[in-house]
């Protein structure tokens, strides 16, 4: 499977965090209509499917369970691209959520083992990208109260938005100091 480097771990937090804090502060169209986004369910929803192909694809033969690669895959892909015909509803966001737990995954990869430098990595990662992808995969209605909530006074949106964009920045800067 790709190696990640700790320093591109961090990049990749950095990015997905400043990007959600912009969004938030700047008080984006996006947030508020992305949830039912057909555009974003068709981007999202074929990322994901493609990441999980791609990893089912370099999964080590022992963990298959004798089951044979391709069809495992082909089955996979059928049920995903199925979704998009039978539970389009929300799809955005259970996509989104799948990116950022595929996201955590690459992510804690790259930290096993170089503490105390994965220490803000291992935080993010499951403070952030595992708690609520977790929760907006299970749950996306959840997504768009919270982003409603969030959104609905200036206050709100400059605390949470202002959050992601010192993490966002905390990430960047951790990417420098490392060994």
């Amino acid at each position: 499977m790709g190696v990640v480097t700790l320093a591109q771990a961090y990049y990749a937090l950095a990015v997905l965090l400043l990007l959600a804090g912009w969004l938030i502060v700047t008080d984006s169209q996006v947030l508020r209509t992305f949830r039912r986004s057909k555009g974003a369910t068709y981007l999202l929803g074929l990322a994901a499917t493609a990441w999980f192909a791609w990893w089912l694809m370099n999964l080590p033969e022992a963990d298959l369970a004798g089951l044979p690669r391709l069809p495992v895959v082909a089955v996979f892909i059928g049920a995903s691209l199925a979704t998009f015909a039978y539970m389009p509803d929300f799809l955005s966001v259970r996509a989104l959520g799948a990116l950022m737990l595929f996201t955590a995954r690459a992510t804690l990869d790259a930290g096993y083992r170089q503490l105390p430098h994965s220490l803000l990595d291992a935080s993010v990662s499951y403070g952030v990208l595992v708690l609520f992808g977790f929760w907006w995969a299970c749950s996306p209605p959840v997504f768009g109260r919270q982003c409603d909530w969030v959104l609905a006074t200036s206050g709100r949106r400059y605390v949470v938005g202002g959050l992601s964009l010192l993490l966002g920045l905390a990430c960047v800067a951790q990417s420098f100091l490392l060994p």
